[in-house]
């Protein structure tokens, strides 16, 4: 049988854990670097146009013209697919984009 005295060190111990969670779950979006060559490769580029878009849409999140997120979650989106991953990066960002009222171009 428990006693009451552990109690509170259980609840303790798992809010400390649940924080940690939603704190290191928060921490991933904002680790995610834009690097436009290591994104370039990781989507497979292979023209100077595709290179070119990549580094246009960084520079706009870059000068806060794209959000962030919105480029972050179509890059990961986009590498889970198995072929092509550079063409539905560009048009999920492309019609996401649109939605907002902003081109990517």
């Amino acid at each position: 049988m428990r006693s009451f005295a552990t109690r509170p060190l259980e609840l303790a111990l798992c809010l400390t854990l649940l924080l940690a969670l939603l704190m290191a779950g928060t921490a991933r979006g904002d680790d995610f670097v834009l690097d436009a060559d290591q994104i370039k490769a990781a989507l497979h580029t292979a023209t100077e146009e595709e290179g070119g878009f990549i580094t246009r849409a960084v520079a706009m999140v870059q000068a806060g013209k794209l959000p962030r997120e919105m480029f972050t979650t179509c890059f990961i989106w986009a590498r889970k697919k198995p072929h092509h991953q550079f063409q539905y990066f560009k048009q999920a960002l492309i019609v996401r984009a649109a939605g907002i009222g902003i081109t990517v171009q």
